[in-house]
């Protein structure tokens, strides 16, 4: 895909068509590690947004704290 610099800082940027195949955008976190065959691997970190109602699905992350207290008091869950 590409071959990057790394800089004084131990900093690399992720080429272009690497942040559009794994969808990361500015903001997102990724996670960097050696794997078995001593490779670098980046992987795209979900984030909370994304994760919301992947347990539970039906449930939105807007006002969802409020939701479940509701639901806490009149015994629904």
């Amino acid at each position: 895909m590409g071959i990057v610099k790394v800089t004084r800082k131990r900093q690399i940027t992720l080429p272009k068509e690497v942040c559009d195949k794994l969808g990361i955008t500015p903001g997102d976190y990724v996670k960097v590690y050696v794997d078995e065959d001593n490779r670098v691997v980046v992987e795209k970190v979900l984030g909370v947004d994304e994760l919301a109602g992947s347990l539970n699905p039906g449930y939105t992350l807007k006002d969802l704290a409020e939701e479940l207290d509701r639901e806490r008091k009149h015994g629904e869950r």
